[in-house]
């Protein structure tokens, strides 16, 4: 079975991507744990998905999620300025897969938890359940706390050993979440003799130019509105 973990689902960003019947994904799961989230996720109407209302951890808790619904809600207070906050559920990652992963299965997991990567791929780890994730797409967001930066190492390391292919999301995902998302599955599934080439490299490139070009866009596009209503 072809399965899709979006840990992090937010509002289902990743979700306008792989349920694209191209992916040819059988089952797909998105984990979140913030309430506010939960509508946006619900009107997905696609057999193939199912949402978890909680996040991944080291153990079924409730932990107070700071900023909850924000794209950037996280369980470290020194991410971002805390304006408010939830108790929210979550479950032991472990287990989780234990009883939803099969070792059969070819998984594909996109991680994006704001600083709580560490203890996901920790407590996988640990279990002898991260071997499981044959593809990942990961956002090291312990860069952005200042007490959690010095984990972004062991979480290396985890991934290592288990022999999981992972690419960090400044490697690969370009362009923001929908073309980003897009260039990783098609780097998995295209050649390893050339896929950097055209998915890292020449891609980097593509993006740095449409940024750049992007004032010049706008301005033309702005030009060609003033003719317009000039003519009407």
């Amino acid at each position: 079975m072809r399965i899709f973990l979006d840990i992090g689902a937010h509002t289902g960003e990743t979700l306008d991507v792989v349920l694209d019947a191209r992916w040819k994904f059988d089952r797909i799961f998105s984990f979140e744990p913030a309430p506010s989230c939960w509508p946006a996720l619900e009107s997905r109407r696609d057999p193939r998905l199912t949402l978890c209302r909680f996040g991944l951890w080291t153990q079924d808790t409730s932990i107070r999620l700071h900023n909850p619904g924000d794209v950037g809600a996280s369980v470290a207070e020194d991410k971002d300025d805390v304006e408010s906050s939830a108790l929210c559920d979550f479950r032991d990652a472990g287990e989780w897969f234990e009883q939803n992963v099969s070792s059969d299965d070819e998984v594909f997991a996109k991680i994006n938890i704001e600083g709580a990567e560490y203890e996901v791929v920790e407590r996988l780890a640990a279990s002898g359940q991260l071997a499981k994730i044959d593809h990942l797409l990961l956002h090291l967001d312990v860069r952005k706390s200042p007490s959690r930066a010095h984990l972004e190492p062991l979480i290396r390391a985890d991934l290592e050993r288990a022999g999981v292919e992972y690419q960090t999301a400044d490697q690969i995902q370009f362009g923001g979440v929908l073309r980003g998302t897009r260039n990783w599955l098609l780097w998995c599934a295209a050649d390893p003799r050339w896929r950097d080439l055209r998915y890292k490299r020449l891609r980097s490139i593509e993006s740095r130019a449409r940024v750049a070009l992007y004032p010049l866009k706008v301005r033309v596009a702005g030009r060609r509105g003033e003719g317009s209503a000039t003519r009407n």
